[in-house]
């Protein structure tokens, strides 16, 4: 399984497990997007329109070759590249994955209730609603 099929893999997971409607879903989106002159590239983004015709990303996902393990020496070199993804677009939530072995970091504290957990799409809209309310 190449890097694409680990992508493929991942939409259907967001679509069967996390309940994440096929059209909040973008696949290879630059950085600039988010900011202007950005390089790099997010494999996956989970969106929400906010209502103001704008799109907020609740999650991103960085998918690595099904053959690369994730080893402590490759989780640090990647964490980096996710450390640079959510400055760009303070996303808080992050999944890193081969296709067989799953990391899940909310580096926003956006689902203390569910901690650990993934959440549904479903969950991430209310807490993003509830973090929109108190702004």
């Amino acid at each position: 399984m190449s890097k694409e099929l680990v992508k493929e893999a991942v939409v259907r997971y967001l679509i069967k497990e996390l309940e994440v409607p096929e059209e909040m879903i973008e696949i290879d989106t630059p950085l600039s997007v988010y900011e202007e002159g950005v390089e790099g590239e997010i494999d996956i983004t989970v969106l929400l329109e906010d209502g103001e015709d704008a799109v907020v990303p609740l999650m991103v996902v960085q998918c690595l070759d099904d053959e690369r393990e994730m080893t402590d020496v490759v989780v640090e070199k990647q964490i980096g590249i996710l450390e640079h993804i959510d400055k760009v677009t303070n996303v808080g939530r992050i999944i890193l994955t081969n296709g067989s072995e799953m990391m899940y970091a909310d580096w926003g504290g956006t689902d203390p209730e569910n901690e650990g957990e993934i959440p549904t799409y479903e969950q991430m809209v209310k807490a993003f609603n509830r973090v929109a309310k108190t702004k």
